[in-house]
């Protein structure tokens, strides 16, 4: 029984029917708590009572259900802490307790050796990881994730052989990441020790994990350089690491990796300046390394990067021109390259790109904006430095026309100083307002003030309202540009949703 919604509690009578194994009542029930009649059910296997705003503690006399191998009680509201009598659960291989309102610790869990699958993510767990965690052989899923677990990661953690995934992102986890994680070798997806507060350097024993793919340690105080072991990982796809204080250069040996789609760095205190062989990255995605303390100048081989979508450096100190070859990537979506040393004209073809957002401002970029700006993008900003084409007698009706596009689609994010000062006459605002200030989606009048008005105007409104356009910082990505996937920001729709059935 599934998404019926019309039972004001479980039937009490349901406990009586003694030779039951599978009982499924999801999304049924409007609130209760589960009848003790149910720990008569002594032959039962299988019990999902999922989201159906069940109160109270999760009953002890579920301990009497000893035939059980799945028990989901997932999306309620049950609190106080899970019960040492489930110990009697000998045979139970998945349990699912998602998004309650549970405290204390998974101890009690780790007494049932049978584990296979342990979900307890979206509570309100505080303690920490208990030695005793190293007992479950079998266990190979661990979803511990949005809890307030604290302390360090039992060493006893490398005895889960069979461990596949482990999530604890969001947790007050500390200390560092123990050495015996090399021995997790069936890890395909550290996901994640993000948004706690580990802290050290990356073991070198991360090289043996071969069958990880994705290495998320976001948000936390890691420090060092990255480990040369981890060029062995040669199934990995995304390295995400922003918001540490990792040091030394970019590390150029993980090019030998063809897997690798994603690398964001940003927000470290990555140094030196990009490899020649930045080009040997051929099947990167999304490149983020923006806020470092990156110099020298962008390399020719960049151009190689050809299935790159997002490409994020912005606040580092780089310098020199960009390549002419940088129009060879036909494949991006955005680009920041704000806040360098950057100077000289920009490549005539640097805006052939069909993109969402270029942003190249607080460089010193001089001469003309391209004439022929292709497909226009979504978003552009730049510095008053550089002549825009649209204003005056190089006003084509071409041009008039997309820039009437971009506003009809309600993006209207050309942030250029002297677009459409002269040229380009206001198209009619159906809600009847004016080009100030507002949050909507027009072109204000002046690059201060308020947000995106409701017109097309003079100039251009300077704040970037409920449709912002967002500091890249840590995540790199538009906060609302419809161009992005759901599960990854940095993503067009079409592979985000196939990226997205595989890692969720």
């Amino acid at each position: 029984m599934e998404n019926g919604g019309f039972l004001s509690s479980l039937p009490s009578v349901i406990g009586s029917l003694a030779s039951l194994t599978y009982l499924s009542i999801a999304s049924a029930v409007s609130g209760g708590t589960i009848p003790s009649s149910f720990g008569r059910l002594k032959k039962l296997r299988h019990l999902n009572l999922d989201s159906n705003n069940l109160e109270g503690a999760v009953p002890p006399f579920l301990s009497s259900l000893t035939a059980l191998t799945h028990l989901s009680l997932s999306g309620n509201k049950l609190d106080s802490s899970i019960p040492t009598k489930l110990k009697t659960l000998q045979k139970l291989a998945k349990i699912e307790l998602t998004g309650n309102q549970l405290s204390g610790s998974i101890g009690p869990l780790t007494l049932l050796p049978r584990l296979d699958r342990i979900n307890v993510a979206f509570n309100s767990l505080n303690s920490s990881l208990p030695a005793s965690l190293g007992n479950l052989k079998r266990l190979s899923q661990l979803f511990l994730q949005g809890n307030a677990i604290s302390g360090s990661l039992p060493s006893s953690i490398s005895k889960l052989g069979n461990l596949i995934y482990l999530t604890l992102r969001a947790n007050n986890i500390s200390g560092s990441i123990p050495r015996g994680i090399g021995s997790l070798r069936n890890l395909k997806s550290f996901r994640d020790l993000s948004y706690n507060a580990i802290s050290g350097s990356l073991p070198s024993t991360l090289g043996s994990l071969k069958s990880l793919i994705m290495l998320d340690v976001r948000s936390a105080r890691l420090n060092g350089s990255l480990p040369t072991s981890l060029s062995k990982l040669k199934a990995l796809e995304y390295i995400l690491l922003s918001d540490n204080q990792l040091s030394s250069s970019f590390p150029g040996f993980l090019a030998n990796i063809s897997s690798l789609t994603m690398i964001d760095m940003a927000s470290n205190e990555i140094n030196g300046s990009l490899p020649s062989s930045l080009g040997a990255f051929s099947n990167l995605a999304k490149l983020d390394l923006a806020n470092n303390s990156i110099s020298g100048g962008i390399p020719e081989s960049i151009s190689l990067l050809t299935q790159m979508w997002n490409l994020y450096l912005a606040g580092n100190s780089l310098s020199g021109s960009l390549p002419a070859s940088m129009s060879k990537l036909t494949s991006l979506e955005s680009i920041d390259l704000r806040r360098n040393n950057l100077s000289g004209p920009l490549p005539p073809s640097v805006f052939n790109w069909t993109m969402s957002a270029v942003f190249l401002s607080e460089n010193h970029f001089e001469g003309d904006l391209p004439a022929y700006l292709g497909d226009y993008p979504a978003e552009i900003l730049v510095d008053s430095t550089l002549t825009c084409p649209l204003d005056g007698t190089n006003c084509s009706s071409q041009l008039k026309e997309l820039a009437a596009r971009v506003y009809s689609n309600g993006f209207c994010r050309v942030v250029c100083p002297s677009f459409c000062q002269t040229c380009i006459a206001p198209p009619a605002d159906p809600s009847g307002g004016d080009s100030g200030g507002g949050d909507g989606g027009g072109l204000g009048g002046g690059l201060g003030g308020g947000g995106l008005g409701g017109g097309l105007g003079r100039g251009l409104g300077g704040g970037l309202g409920s449709s912002s356009i967002g500091e890249f910082g840590s995540s790199g990505g538009l906060v609302t540009s419809s161009r992005f996937g759901s599960s990854f920001g940095w993503l067009s729709n079409k592979e985000a949703r196939k990226r997205g059935k595989r890692l969720h």
